[in-house]
């Protein structure tokens, strides 16, 4: 009897995964990479293993993208735990401080959250994902190893409180890209008087995309590779979320292209839908079959030279083609 041969999954495309406490969002990866073989995929904006909620995954070619998906503002429900610090500001960490816990007054906390609205540095915690030469700040931290990472600037658009409960207080955030909130939480219980660290994180949005849209680990895990589409976001459908600016060509010069020919500024000016991406944006050509050709950047000032005016993020084979890794086994399964 011939065995019998297992499915590829070559697809591209994002899929939004709620994503449980206690994972890494590499463990979700891993995961999914182990289910849907031999699919490459990535995903955008690191979560804590203590937290949980919107973790969104490229597959395949949709991988080259993933930066663009991850640039939007992100939106947090977190809990503070007061009374207690830890070595990791949640609770995977060691205490390593205890104080009581004042009188709590909500309008107060509610003052100390409006002004927490606005840009302000911030440095990575010593319990990161911030990689110093090729490995991560956690790695350091558990040997007892102190490594200073330079602030960056962010950004807090709004912050308010949920409920207060005992020595308990929830509060959602909305921020910028690249903003931890631990340090937050532990910055707003030293405002109260007491020490504290977050108890639960939930990442409910980054724009444009929610929580609501997300599909639960265990259920991903167990789908087919055709339910795996049904749930998959296609690559320019999730762009077009994002507002990236369209381009239309025809079929000659979407073919050249797609060949890795240079083309003129004033060709994707006269295809262009509607929005017309400036200097430094990205923006996506479709071929006159709305098939995904490419999606591009305009370089700025400093970057671009005569005959070349834009990089190129990610070219997509013309769909009706075969993937030469796929030949004689299934066909392609794409999602443009």
């Amino acid at each position: 009897m011939a065995r019998r041969r297992k499915a590829k999954f070559f697809a591209d495309g994002f899929l939004l995964i709620n994503k449980p406490a206690g994972p890494t969002s590499h463990d979700v990866v891993a995961r999914l990479r182990g289910r849907f073989k031999p699919a490459k995929i990535g995903h955008a904006g690191t979560l804590d293993p203590f937290a949980s909620g919107l973790l969104i995954l490229a597959f395949n070619r949709a991988t080259r993208l993933i930066d663009l998906l991850g640039q939007g503002s992100k939106t947090y429900r977190a809990v503070i735990g007061l009374g207690k610090a830890t070595d990791t500001g949640d609770p995977t960490g060691e205490v390593i401080s205890e104080t009581p816990v004042p009188q709590l007054d909500e309008e107060r906390i509610k003052e100390l959250l409006a002004r927490m609205v606005g840009e302000r540095m911030q440095a990575p915690p010593a319990y990161s994902a911030a990689k110093h030469e090729g490995k991560p700040l956690y790695a350091y931290a558990r040997k007892g190893i102190k490594i200073e990472k330079p602030p960056k600037r962010i950004e807090i658009y709004s912050a308010g409180l949920l409920n207060l409960e005992h020595n308990e207080l929830r509060f959602e955030i909305s921020c910028s890209r690249g903003t931890y909130i631990r340090p937050l939480g532990e910055e707003l219980a030293r405002d109260l008087g007491a020490v504290g660290h977050l108890t639960s994180l939930v990442r409910t949005g980054s724009t444009p995309f929610g929580l609501d849209q997300a599909c639960d680990l265990d259920r991903a895990v167990s789908l087919t590779e055709e339910e795996l589409l049904g749930e998959m976001l296609k690559t320019s459908e999730a762009l077009e979320q994002l507002g990236i600016a369209n381009v239309v060509l025809d079929e000659d010069s979407a073919w050249e292209l797609r060949q890795g020919r240079i083309l003129s500024r004033d060709l994707f000016l006269a295809g262009s839908q509607g929005k017309i991406a400036g200097k430094g944006e990205p923006f996506m050509v479709h071929d006159p079959q709305g098939e995904l050709v490419a999606v591009l950047r305009w370089l700025g000032p400093c970057d671009a030279r005569p005959g070349r005016e834009y990089e190129t993020i990610r070219v997509f084979p013309d769909n009706q083609a075969k993937d030469p890794a796929a030949q004689g086994k299934i066909p392609l399964l794409h999602v443009e």
